[in-house]
């Protein structure tokens, strides 16, 4: 009973000694490894490649965030405006659901002018949430104008 049970013990301890001397010689062949990727030349090219990856990255950022802005200004310009209608301002920013908010300031010789304005805006199909500031329609004449919309990408 005790033969089988020594000759397992030889077996296992045969195998914990091979195992042992396999990891030994990958420990052996790591530390090499490592001390090969170490030199100064290859650190510089890790470090190139990584600022490489973040300039990319931040490229990426920046397109997908991008307001394309000759779409937005001709699509503004293209509203037809009444003669003594002047545009003073404009400004683009894209809020988080990636909705552009157009604010625009002016100035109407007159409320009517500005109504038609409102309602040459108001046709225009890519253009939602149109809004005039309540100053806007104070004065009958001499109209300072503040508007804000969205228009979606």
């Amino acid at each position: 009973m005790f033969v089988p049970f020594i000759c397992l013990m030889l077996v296992l301890l045969s195998v914990k000694l091979y195992v042992s001397a396999e990891v030994d010689s990958q420990k052996t062949i790591l530390e090499q490894t490592r001390k090969q990727y170490q030199t100064s030349d290859f650190l510089a090219f890790k470090d190139i490649i990584q600022k490489d990856n973040k300039t990319l990255s931040n490229l990426e950022s920046f397109y997908k965030k991008e307001i394309y802005t000759s779409d937005i200004l001709k699509m503004v310009s293209d509203i037809p405006r009444p003669e003594n209608l002047y545009l003073t301002d404009l400004s683009l920013n894209r809020d988080d659901n990636q909705k552009i908010k157009v604010t625009i300031s002016g100035f109407s010789k007159s409320r009517d002018d500005l109504l038609v304005f409102q309602k040459n805006i108001q046709g225009v199909t890519q253009i939602k949430n149109l809004s005039f500031s309540p100053e806007s329609w104070v004065n009958p004449v001499n109209v300072k104008f503040n508007l804000v919309f969205e228009v979606s990408p």
